[in-house]
């Protein structure tokens, strides 16, 4: 018993290993600028055939490395999300809309690799090989789901159909708009380039609720409204 036990602890170990040094390349270099072969190198592996064999292909280790952050990320937003409600805030697209970010940004800011994870996502979501749906649909994506159908219910005058599309290209600025964070934060610059990380965030909450609650405009409404019938 015990022998099995630290051979699963071995095991869990070595994905663990596997998934680190893959998002710090990811990150780095581009998904499709490594190669599971790299990755085994990264992650100290003498076993060539170690990524392939504990995940089996590149997309599943990616699947695999988003799922490790989203456990974290999915607890805080359950979280959060509860304490909206228990503050009679469910309907409240501002507070809905940090639900959203803040999670991730306290994963970024939990250790040194959090800049690893945001610079990840920002390849992943852009991969054209990757289907942003498929990754909301994975385990742990249990509080994204809930806050976008809040968000359905905060904002009753947009039709549906627009009100996913605006949380499509919002979710996308949220993790483009954190990777840009944390290069500016890396680079150290200074002049018009130095930020404040709380005021980045919050200004970003800002310009996503405004974006998620915007009047529709007329010209959108014709072109909903030709797609509906035509």
């Amino acid at each position: 018993m015990q022998a099995q036990t630290q051979s699963s602890s071995a095991r869990d170990n070595t994905r663990h290993q596997l998934i680190m040094a893959a998002e710090k390349l990811f990150a780095e270099a581009g998904i499709d600028g490594v190669s599971l072969r790299q990755i085994n190198v990264a992650a100290g592996q003498k076993n060539s055939s170690a990524a392939h064999y504990h995940f089996g292909s590149k997309s599943a280790l990616i699947l695999s490395i988003y799922e490790q952050r989203m456990q974290s990320v999915n607890e805080r937003r359950v979280r959060q999300l509860e304490q909206a409600v228990a503050a009679g805030l469910q309907q409240d697209v501002r507070t809905l809309v940090s639900v959203i970010v803040l999670p991730i940004v306290a994963e970024i800011d939990a250790d040194t690799s959090g800049g690893n994870y945001i610079r990840f996502m920002a390849q992943a979501i852009g991969h054209p090989q990757l289907d942003l749906v498929e990754l909301w649909k994975q385990e742990h994506s249990g509080g994204l789901s809930e806050a976008i159908r809040l968000l359905y219910e905060a904002l009753p005058d947009i039709p549906e159909v627009l009100v996913g599309q605006r949380f499509g290209l919002a979710f996308e600025q949220i993790v483009h708009a954190l990777a840009d964070r944390e290069k500016l934060r890396t680079a150290r610059k200074t002049g018009p380039f130095e930020i404040d990380a709380e005021l980045f965030v919050q200004n970003l909450i800002d310009v996503i609720t405004g974006s998620m609650s915007a009047p529709v405009s007329a010209q959108t409404l014709q072109a909903l409204e030709r797609l509906q019938t035509g």
